[in-house]
């Protein structure tokens, strides 16, 4: 997987009473540009996640997920999914569009720290804990159907 185009180091996320923020902006304008390379034989999924920006090891973001944006200016198809209690994007890396995808259909959510905070076996305080980094996963299949 290759990021063509960055993604902007700052993204205003927006809680759940507020209306949408926006999809996720590219450092250079647009949006963030995402290609697999060296695969090209047919449809792959990515998965796109909002992850934790700390040393630990990298893991779904407790107090932030990534969210659908929908609108007229959205141009790649994706679709919300859950994958335990995480929040995900599905979205088509298709081999006519050279397995690449513009990521103009993501936002970031923030969730309440109080029903964060609560949840059995939760660490983290997120008032402290703001730092994000957008996570990128692909599956490519093996000839063993794997």
């Amino acid at each position: 997987l290759k990021l063509e185009v960055q993604p902007k180091s700052y993204h205003r996320a927006h809680y759940e009473t507020e209306g949408s923020r926006g999809s996720i902006k590219g450092a250079t304008g647009g949006h963030p540009i995402i290609r697999l390379n060296g695969y090209s034989k047919q449809l792959v999924s990515l998965l796109l996640f909002i992850g934790t920006a700390d040393d630990r090891c990298l893991r779904p973001h407790s107090f932030y997920q990534v969210h659908r944006v929908t609108g007229k200016t959205v141009t790649t198809m994706c679709q919300e999914k859950m994958l335990g209690c995480s929040k995900v994007l599905e979205i088509p890396l298709l081999p006519e569009n050279n397995m690449s995808a513009s990521i103009d259909c993501a936002g970031i959510l923030k969730l309440r720290n109080a029903d964060i905070e609560l949840k059995k076996g939760e660490v983290d305080i997120g008032r402290k804990n703001t730092r994000t980094r957008v996570v990128f996963r692909v599956a490519v299949p093996q000839q063993d159907g794997r």
